[in-house]
């Protein structure tokens, strides 16, 4: 009788242990990330002729993504670079949005985005951002194959890696 209560014992200990531990390891650890954003192109989508969606996720490791209420004076921090396919070489290249301006004063398509910082103690955002053109880029009429180079600021002023979009066919 001693032995079958010393078993009973034994199981209950082992049960007591197993659930300890099942708990234990079930805990979500918290993701890390360095405090720069670090992003990754998603997909553009064009739904209509006047409008399109261009998706990103990222990481950002303190949260610090977004624009602040009422603030005016940060420069936007989602932007989209307007490159266009020779078709003379094939390459890529930026687009003077003015001719009468120097050269090179590209064509650039800038967001400010809500801000996106959690609340609480824990600050790291892993998500994405979903741009959308309201009304369609405007390609110049010769071009007919496009991209966007794409960048994320933070409000320290860390810049994201730059991406790219796929190829976009424009149509006449």
């Amino acid at each position: 009788m001693y032995q079958l209560k010393e078993m009973k014992d034994n199981r209950f200990i082992f049960a007591l242990f197993l659930l300890i531990a099942l708990t234990i390891s079930s805990c979500v650890k918290e993701k890390e990330f360095p405090t720069t954003p670090a992003i990754k192109f998603l997909y553009y989508s064009a739904y209509s002729p006047d409008s399109a969606d261009c998706v990103i996720s990222f990481t950002d490791g303190d949260g610090d993504i977004g624009i602040l209420e009422g603030d005016v004076t940060t420069p936007n921090d989602y932007q989209l670079k307007y490159l266009y396919k020779d078709t003379i070489d094939g390459i890529f290249k930026p687009f003077d949005s003015n001719l009468t301006t120097p050269a090179m004063d590209t064509l650039f398509y800038s967001y400010r985005v809500p801000n996106l910082t959690p609340e609480g103690q824990y600050k790291a955002l892993d998500a994405e951002i979903r741009a959308k053109l309201r009304a369609a880029p405007i390609y110049y009429p010769l071009h007919t194959i496009v991209k966007f180079e794409i960048m994320l600021r933070d409000r320290a002023g860390n810049l994201s890696n730059r991406v790219m979009t796929d190829e976009i066919i424009v149509n006449p």
